[in-house]
């Protein structure tokens, strides 16, 4: 009692003698039974039952738990700013029970200044601790004073220094006090650094001499210990992000680590330093991985009863055109059910194989003056491969062969990059003279007539394209909830090199399929972006806000094609991870009236973003998680090559055409996997009448005029 700032869920949490002390519901004699029971099964080593009742035992009071607990308490309230806290104890005894109840006066708590004081023995680097004090310091004035705060900018400025090229320096050799000399009270905290602070004397000699970087030395040895062919010491040393006469760094230290580990030729890695000169030098131990690697997987999955069986291969030859190259070839075989195309209700097994093969390098092959320009990176990958999907189904039969290009990189930790020059795909579709397939071609000709361009998906195509992507991301997505935030921007050009082209296509590629039908060539740019937030809440930051944006706009300049996108290349929004109240790729566009839930409905223009609530609720053989929800967004269309205007975008009205849902969630968390479970609704729907939006007081779980949409998914929707 007497607690306000800190919580009684926050001070059982980190107190472990707290844990287990609660009020019974059952008698104590009952606990301490059962206990006696249980320990005389143990010793006579009979196995316990499967279920088990009151199993946890009957904690004992004594006067050392009672001392222990009281010092801890006093020990973690000091330890998280209040400094003139007071902690006393009340017993209160009736039969075999006590019950303890710590009156807690808290005080005021104390709050850091940043008018910290400075003594560094050596100039040099009293401007390298002054500089991370100014720019870099996790301590803000204000901020409540933690001790584990203190103990973590020890750490970080003693980072921050062996990235300056102190390579002996450590946080031992940081001294932070507390300086009452400005407020004896300690209600306002400034703090006194003090480099350097040893207890042990004897780990002072270098802890401020800088140190540059010699010549490295590689050792390489096969999977069987014995010595191997060294690669070309130049394509090593491309590497090692630690070049001669640099000062040492240790963040550059780690990406030379990752650059190696990432060739995939290494199952190894040591990298130790000669410190015996002036001079770093690094001697780099290399253990190869095998040559050849083979693995295969077989599985199915079942669909409205039917088994569908899979095979999958992957086959990988490392060094096979140079010391430090890989080349990847997987296959995927699978007899799949899945619905018809026209009629949903029957179910059959479709046949689709995947293939593709590509050679990867751990090196830019771009010209030099280019790599120059992006400065210091690392985790450099270079991909050239092709691919090939085949699907036979009882309407058509498709094909799309696939060849591409691509640059990935790392500016740092959290900043990603992709670069495609080329990305080359030709589809192609035969139609087998049946009465299914002659049903489907009428289907996709409706569809024409109705405005939607799913039809364009199934004539021959070549779709070429370049683009590029950047993705800053600060945390790895995991079912943990957890602050961070994730940007993603993707930028695309299709079609590039048609515009130097008389007719705007490829001749020979038109004699390539030789089948009388007229190919379509693709031009158009497309931009896209994805924004997410994510926020703990609360004293125990059990909690979380979740925040999603998102938008693009694909525009098609090829008159050749009506100005219409690739049917890929359109943007669609609803379903478990889109706009949950509004079925998968159903919603819009705009406020077009769909005659069936069974058409997609493609955009060129999406506007999105969802706002979540995440909590924890209890234990049911793993953690369940509740949370709430609103969705909203919709897509559009460009106004040329459409003639709908229900559907195209207008800046003066569209924001009358955001669709909002809202509904509430659970999340079974089995920390391996996630299952999600997401209740939603209607609140606003574009597609009806003007005064006739308002759609949430119609909810029903019942189909109606808005009926709830149940969504099952893996993991959490973002």
């Amino acid at each position: 009692m007497g607690n306000q700032q800190i919580s009684k869920a926050e001070l059982r949490t980190n107190i472990l003698g707290l844990k287990n002390s609660y009020r019974r519901l059952l008698p104590a004699k009952l606990y301490t039974y059962l206990g006696i029971k249980r320990k005389r099964k143990d010793s006579l080593e009979i196995k316990p039952s499967f279920i088990q009742f009151f199993k946890s035992p009957n904690p004992n009071f004594s006067s050392i738990w009672l001392t222990t607990n009281t010092a801890q308490i006093q020990r973690y309230y000091r330890e998280n700013g209040f400094l003139n806290s007071k902690i006393e104890s009340k017993l209160d005894t009736i039969d075999n029970l006590v019950n303890v109840t710590f009156a807690i006066s808290e005080g005021e708590a104390s709050y850091f200044t940043k008018q910290d004081s400075v003594s560094v023995d050596n100039p040099i680097l009293a401007e390298h601790v002054n500089s991370y004090l100014k720019d870099n310091s996790i301590i803000r004035p204000m901020g409540r004073l933690q001790l584990s705060l203190i103990n973590k900018e020890k750490e970080l400025l003693s980072h921050h220094l062996r990235n300056e090229g102190y390579y002996y320096f450590s946080p031992d050799a940081v001294g932070i006090r507390l300086n009452d000399l400005k407020d004896s009270s300690l209600q306002r905290i400034s703090l006194y650094y003090k480099i350097p602070e040893f207890k042990n004397r004897s780990t002072i000699a270098n802890y401020d001499r800088l140190y540059r970087i010699g010549l490295p030395d590689f050792s390489i040895s096969d999977p069987f210990g014995n010595p191997a062919e060294r690669p070309p010491l130049k394509s090593l040393a491309k590497l090692i992000n630690l070049h001669e006469d640099d000062l040492y760094s240790v963040d550059l230290f780690n990406q030379s680590l990752k650059n190696i580990y990432l060739t995939d030729q290494f199952k190894t890695v040591s990298i130790r330093f000669d410190t015996t000169k002036t001079r770093l030098f690094p001697k780099i131990e290399l253990f190869q991985n095998e040559k050849y690697n083979f693995s295969s997987e077989l599985g199915g999955s079942v669909f409205r009863g039917i088994p569908g069986p899979f095979l999958t291969n992957s086959f990988k030859v490392r060094r096979l055109f140079s010391s430090l190259d890989y080349f990847d070839f997987s296959t995927r075989i699978g007899y799949e059910a899945q619905s018809g195309f026209i009629n949903t209700t029957e179910t059959r097994n479709n046949l689709e194989l995947n293939a593709s093969a590509s050679i990867n390098f751990p090196f830019l092959h771009l010209p030099k003056f280019i790599v120059g320009k992006l400065g210091s990176y690392y985790g450099a990958k270079t991909s050239v491969g092709v691919g090939f999907d085949f699907i036979n189904r009882p309407e058509y039969q498709r094909t799309n062969l696939n060849v591409f290009q691509r640059y990935s990189w790392q500016k740092s930790e959290y900043n990603f990059f992709t670069l495609s020059l080329i990305d080359l795909n030709l589809l192609n579709t035969l139609y087998p003279e049946t009465s299914t397939s002659d049903a489907f071609k009428s289907y996709l000709e409706e569809l024409k007539i109705k405005g939607n361009n799913l039809y364009r998906s199934f004539n021959p195509s070549f779709v070429s394209s370049l683009s590029f992507q950047y993705v800053y991301r600060n945390l790895l997505p995991s079912n943990e909830l957890k602050s961070g935030r994730i940007f993603q921007l993707g930028l695309e050009s299709g079609g590039t090199t048609l515009n130097f082209l008389p007719n705007y296509k490829f001749n020979f590629v038109t004699d390539l399929l030789n089948n009388g039908q007229e190919i379509q060539f693709y031009r158009f740019l497309r931009i896209n972006f994805d924004y997410r937030k994510y926020k703990m809440l609360g004293r125990n930051q059990k909690s979380q806000i979740a925040f999603k944006l998102l938008g693009g706009i694909a525009y098609s300049y090829g008159q050749e094609n009506d100005y219409q996108l690739p049917y890929e290349k359109n943007f669609f929004i609803g379903g478990p991870s889109s706009v949950r109240a509004w079925k998968p790729r159903r919603l819009g566009p705009g406020a077009y009236v769909s005659a069936s839930n069974l058409v997609e409905q493609p955009g060129s223009i999406l506007l999105e973003s969802s706002l979540e609530y995440r909590f924890k609720l209890f234990q049911l053989f793993g953690q369940m998680n509740g949370a709430f929800f609103i969705d909203a967004g919709n897509v559009w269309n460009m106004t040329q090559g459409n003639t709908d205007p229900t559907t195209q975008f207008q800046l003066s009205d569209f924001y009358n055409q955001i669709a909002v849902g809202t509904g509430f969630g659970l999340r079974w968390d089995f920390d391996f996997f996630l299952l999600r479970l997401d209740l939603a609704t209607k609140v606003i729907n574009p597609a009806n009448p003007v005064n006739q939006k308002w759609v949430l007081p119609q909810t029903s779980f019942e189909a109606g005029q808005n009926p709830i949409e149940f969504n099952i998914g893996i993991g959490y929707p973002f």
